[in-house]
């Protein structure tokens, strides 16, 4: 795997390792030879990426990244190699990254710079992969493929609660989200039909599941919330970023509860559940107001 950067980039060798690891970890998770692969990166400022978007995007706008895949179907390319034809280079695209909106958002998300050049990096990589995120679905596949690649070479990112609601889920929560739909294929309601999983994350990174356990005496039945939370905190965690709450019959926030129990450990945790547009992103506090500590 090689990476071709523009004459002059001023660029550490730790970053430059991390982003070759990644790209092929992102060429193995597809099943695409790395060996002879080669993307180009170049490092811009706001105003050649908005050049870059007029001319090729038809957008007078700066953005983070963007990409520009050799290929339109990269796997079909690769599928129907034969012989020596991959022995020579695969020139997979270029990836345009503008270092100013980069050091924009690691400040507003409250990570490094090198943590969000990282991001936007296996972000680009994904879209030359063929990967999109106009359709739902599309997002979901993409974001976990980020994740897993980010994952693996010891990038995550930081979690920063939002000041209101919203109707976005971003990037830092979507793996959160699909850990809460896994789990809630575990959940046991003989009773209501009413299955829920949840997914916390704890400050140390860590993502734990819980399912909800119903009862024949109800009051003895846990809630998916407190499941994955006493799982946490039976290993130790006391401090969380935040809970996804997700069940297949419908929207599921945390009851009156679960929300005082969480707000015993952070009160301030985001808490991501479906709204009536989406997954909704929601502070704690805003869900309990004036809950209270002894």
């Amino acid at each position: 795997m090689r990476l071709y950067f523009e004459e002059g980039t001023d660029i550490s060798p730790k970053l430059e390792s991390l982003m070759e690891d990644a790209a092929k970890l992102s060429l193995e998770r597809e099943g695409i030879p790395h060996e002879n692969a080669e993307v180009s990166v170049t490092f811009v400022d706001g105003d050649e990426i908005r050049e870059l978007n007029a001319r090729f995007r038809n957008k007078d706008s700066v953005t983070d990244v963007l990409s520009f895949p050799q290929f339109d179907d990269i796997h079909e390319i690769v599928n129907d190699a034969e012989g020596d034809v991959l022995s020579g280079d695969l020139l997979l695209g270029d990836v345009v990254i503008c270092r100013e909106v980069a050091e924009k958002q690691a400040e507003e998300y409250g990570h490094s710079y090198e943590r969000e050049l990282m991001y936007l990096f296996v972000h680009s990589m994904m879209h030359l992969l063929g990967y999109d995120h106009m359709e739902e679905d599309e997002k979901r596949l993409m974001r976990k493929a980020e994740e897993e690649v980010l994952s693996k070479i010891g990038i995550t990112r930081e979690y920063e609660p939002n000041s209101e609601c919203t109707y976005e889920v971003d990037t830092d929560y979507a793996l959160l989200v699909d850990k809460a739909k896994e789990i809630s294929e575990n959940a046991y309601a003989p009773y209501s039909n009413f299955k829920v999983g949840a997914a916390i994350l704890a400050e140390s990174g860590r993502i734990y599941q819980g399912a909800n356990i119903e009862n024949s005496s109800y009051g003895a039945t846990i809630c998916a919330e407190r499941s994955a939370l006493s799982a946490a905190v039976s290993a130790g965690e006391r401090k969380f970023k935040a809970i996804a709450v997700y069940s297949p019959q419908g929207s599921a926030w945390p009851c009156g509860i679960c929300r005082q129990v969480l707000f015993e450990f952070s009160p301030d945790m985001d808490v991501i559940a479906e709204g009536k547009e989406g997954y909704e992103i929601c502070p704690l506090s805003q869900l309990l107001v004036k809950g209270f500590r002894l």
